[in-house]
């Protein structure tokens, strides 16, 4: 008898410490992950507000020393502290979260810039003041994780997040990481465990918001919510800073019910994004990511929010949710970049590919100043000098549902070169001699075979969503058909890529190839 109660005993305790783990990604991110959470524990005294401002603060350092001229938010104005560390506000009441902008001397803590409201009217913060300057660091981009099951929670961990431990290793530079949305998809219930996996390398990763990180309601004529997703990462919009670089998150998933979605961005985001740009120099670079492109749409609020940034000549655009990369110029209002990451899953780990060939993977800046000295996406296991996969233009690849090919004679060479944009240059060497340059290929086709032989011809995924257009495939006509080829690539840094050899099967888009570093 007295065995049995002693097992019941420690089943109960290891139950009580189970729900611990579950509940405490709910507590610790509300209350801004360990700040002071409406407490007013803070030493010294807290100054009094104004009258009327019902929102308050000290910002002190870790060693007690007053955080000054900190942006602090409340999702809809902005404010500074002043020479005591206090900040006061009227606070919205629609607001949900105070949150400050990291300065650029202090670490990044990706969950705990912030603190849920409550019904108190003072939110104090600690930050921890940087050893050494973070002028000169690598910045870490990645689409869509987007894990459905522990088994793509075990890939996630044991490819990517592995593979991105070892690139950091090798920089020699402190990093900061950005995940692009969808971290889970459709799977609420994942999403504290995503949160302690990025949470669980050197790198400090702030994420924003994606379609399938919103949860569907029972009423399907309802949007989804956000509350899931907040509980575990914060505050849809912020802004924090990194040396000379200002980060500007938004929400940029607007759902009309619980299916149907677009982009776009509310007057509310773009009142919150002017206050917080009030206090950003006008020669920082500005980095705004979301999740769903917007390049050249007539997207509500695309065009109010980048004419803010019109003032600021380095600027760069990033997001994630296509599953296939691609490097888009925008012409207007501004003129700057829109970066669409390739994904850490891939085609959502069907296969260790995206649906445009590209690899699973992620993109790495090296950051020096206010400027982007280098930057290349790294494929998941391997080497970062692959950059480019080659075929023969007579090339097909399929399967039992479907056989696809690039069309042309055998004489052409088809590139995919993955992270190609306007300021490259893709070049064909026949027999070690400069033959010309490689175009286009939208002119010719434009899916990549031998990723739809994959995805449709094999796995007999949809059209609509693995059927999609590569932006970076290339052709070229030999002159000599039976010359040994070489295809270089140079990016905008001086980067040279080349490949000479051929894919000719789809083993290397199942799984990780010869090539990769296992």
């Amino acid at each position: 008898m007295r065995r049995q109660v002693f097992e019941i005993i420690n089943f109960v305790v290891a139950m009580t410490i189970g729900i611990f783990f579950i509940c405490s990604c709910s507590s610790s991110s509300e209350s801004g992950g360990g700040d002071n959470g409406g407490k007013t524990t803070s030493t010294p005294a807290v100054p009094q507000p104004d009258a009327g401002n019902d929102l308050y603060g000290l910002l002190l350092d870790d060693s007690g020393k007053p955080c000054t001229g900190v942006t602090v938010s409340d999702g809809y104005s902005c404010v500074q502290t002043d020479s005591r560390g206090f900040y006061q506000m009227k606070r919205h009441e629609g607001a949900r979260y105070v949150f400050y902008a990291t300065p650029s001397d202090c670490k990044a803590r990706p969950t705990q810039f912030f603190q849920k409201l409550n019904t108190a009217k003072e939110y104090d913060f600690t930050l921890t003041r940087q050893t050494s300057s973070v002028s000169h660091f690598a910045l870490i981009a990645m689409g869509d994780p987007q894990v459905t099951n522990n088994s793509q929670l075990a890939r996630f961990k044991d490819e990517t997040l592995t593979d991105l431990q070892q690139t950091v290793a090798s920089l020699n530079l402190p990093t900061c990481g950005i995940a692009l949305g969808d971290i889970v998809n459709d799977k609420p219930d994942m999403m504290c465990s995503m949160r302690s996996v990025l949470s669980s390398t050197d790198t400090p990763f702030f994420s924003t918001i994606g379609n399938h990180d919103k949860v569907r309601q029972t009423d399907v004529t309802t949007p989804r919510t956000t509350d899931n997703y907040e509980r575990a990462f914060g505050p849809l919009n912020y802004s924090f800073n990194r040396g000379q670089v200002h980060f500007i998150c938004l929400d940029d998933v607007v759902f009309s019910n619980s299916e149907d979605y677009a982009t776009g961005i509310s007057d509310d985001q773009i009142a919150w994004m002017k206050a917080d740009l009030q206090s950003v120099p006008k020669d920082r670079l500005v980095i705004v990511y979301y999740h769903i492109p917007l390049r050249d749409s007539n997207a509500p609020g695309r065009a109010a929010m980048l004419s803010l940034l019109k003032d600021y000549p380095n600027v760069k655009l990033m997001c994630g949710h296509t599953h296939y990369l691609q490097n888009y110029q925008v012409k207007e209002p501004i003129q700057t970049e829109e970066r669409i990451h390739g994904t850490a899953c891939g085609a959502w780990w069907h296969s260790v590919i995206c649906t445009d060939g590209t690899p699973n993977g992620y993109a790495v800046y090296e950051i020096q100043g206010n400027k982007i000295i280098n930057q290349y996406y790294k494929p998941t296991r391997y080497d970062k000098s692959f950059q480019i996969r080659l075929f023969h233009g007579n090339a097909f690849f399929g399967g039992q549902y479907g056989t696809y090919s690039y069309g042309l004679p055998s004489d052409y060479v088809v590139a995919n070169v993955f992270n190609y944009d306007p300021q490259w240059h893709v070049s064909v060497y026949e027999n070690g001699k400069y033959s010309g340059e490689m175009t286009s290929a939208l002119s010719y086709f434009k899916q990549d075979a031998w990723a739809v032989g994959l995805h449709l011809g094999v796995l007999n995924r949809d059209e609509k969503n693995y059927g999609v257009t590569c932006y970076h495939d290339f052709v070229y006509k030999l002159k000599n058909p039976k010359a040994k080829v070489k295809v270089e690539a140079v990016d905008e840094y001086g980067n040279t890529y080349t490949q000479e050899a051929f894919t000719t099967s789809l083993a290397e888009a199942e799984s990780y190839g010869s090539a990769a570093a296992k």
